[in-house]
């Protein structure tokens, strides 16, 4: 099972998300996180079941929020270059690996 890091920008997208959703409503936050910890232990078994979004790069999708995971695989690790909302501009974490 591959573990996983973040790039600093996806992480603070992550963060900045939960709690966006933990001032709307108690709990959603923490739903948030727990739904991409879901996605992660997922690709942590199964890293190559997101489809390519580039040569280099795939995306999974969260179950309960508009959310995607733009992430690498390497060696040792999935790498997360971004944490996107589905109706953000297409592509904009483009450079970032």
């Amino acid at each position: 099972m591959k573990l996983y890091k973040l790039l600093p920008i996806a992480e603070q997208e992550l963060y900045d998300s939960a709690r966006f959703y933990k001032e709307r409503s108690d709990g959603l936050g923490e739903q948030l996180l727990i739904d991409f910890e879901s996605v992660m232990e997922r690709l942590g078994q199964y890293p190559e079941s997101g489809p390519r979004v580039s040569r280099r790069l795939r995306v999974a999708r969260l179950r309960d929020f508009p959310y995607d995971v733009i992430y690498h695989i390497e060696r040792e690790r999935i790498l997360v270059v971004a944490f996107g909302h589905q109706s953000r501009k297409p592509g904009y974490w483009r450079g970032r690996l």
